[in-house]
């Protein structure tokens, strides 16, 4: 889960609806992206991103190197 990406936007006090409304895409498009189970094009990656001034990377990358090294790990 992205969980960065769901603290971001309930710290600016956003709802799924309303953020999916800023970028143009649905809400439910817009939950899977946030929960994990969808990736976003980089167009809208990049467009997140500096919706909340952040990277990419650290939206969208580092927590799941960080699931894919726990499980390799385990493995």
């Amino acid at each position: 889960m992205r969980k960065t990406l769901k603290k971001l936007r309930l710290d600016r006090g956003l709802s799924v609806d309303e953020i999916a409304d800023e970028f143009n895409i649905s809400s439910s498009y817009y939950y899977k992206i946030e929960a994990g189970t969808r990736n976003p094009t980089m167009n809208l990656a990049k467009r997140i991103a500096d919706f909340f001034g952040k990277e990419i990377e650290e939206l969208f990358f580092s927590q799941e190197m960080d699931e894919t090294s726990k499980s390799n790990r385990t493995a």
